[in-house]
């Protein structure tokens, strides 16, 4: 199945917004939560949109974007990959 790149992009978001709620305090933790809040919302969004276009299921579509983000592409491993 070819996932956007745009859901893609979303599931990166939330997994490092959750990083950072997870590493920071106070206010700070604050900010990131909200960060995570917004793009899960975007992302639960985009994926029903992706499964309705499709008409895949849900649950699919979701396990799909999950295992594209976790990919290690060769232009995900350029200049951002070596920070």
């Amino acid at each position: 199945m070819e996932i956007p790149r745009r859901l893609i992009e979303l599931r990166r978001a939330v997994e490092t917004a959750d990083d950072r709620y997870r590493n920071n305090r106070g206010e700070n933790a604050t900010v990131a939560l909200a960060v995570w809040s917004d793009a899960t919302a975007a992302l639960a969004r985009g994926i029903a949109a992706y499964a309705d276009e499709t008409g895949l299921p849900h649950r699919e579509v979701e396990s799909a974007v999950r295992r594209a983000a976790q990919r290690n592409t060769p232009e995900d491993r350029g200049s951002l990959g070596a920070r």
